[in-house]
């Protein structure tokens, strides 16, 4: 997350969005990986939603296309919804 603001204030947004999308991804990798301790996966599932309000802002600021952060919210709640370390 610290790369990606750094590279967000020095306006490479390519980059910005690259480490935004690789954190997110990292996490719902963890989340879904049933090799990961539960403790480590319960974690994961808490700090989701630290990206996805970073992406949401990314595409918003950049005036993206809406549907590339709808898709990538369908995805944590479709991940969250089967692999809920909660449940």
């Amino acid at each position: 997350m610290a790369l990606a603001k750094w590279y967000g204030s020095s306006h490479c947004t390519l980059l910005q969005e690259l480490y935004l999308k690789r954190v997110f991804n990292e996490l719902l990798n963890k989340i879904a990986d049933p090799l990961v301790h539960e403790s480590i996966r319960k974690q994961c599932f808490e700090q989701l939603y630290k990206p996805l309000l970073a992406l949401k802002r990314f595409y918003k600021q950049q005036q993206a296309d809406k549907q590339k952060y709808l898709a990538l919210e369908l995805e944590a709640r479709v991940l969250c919804r089967e692999f809920n370390p909660f449940l």
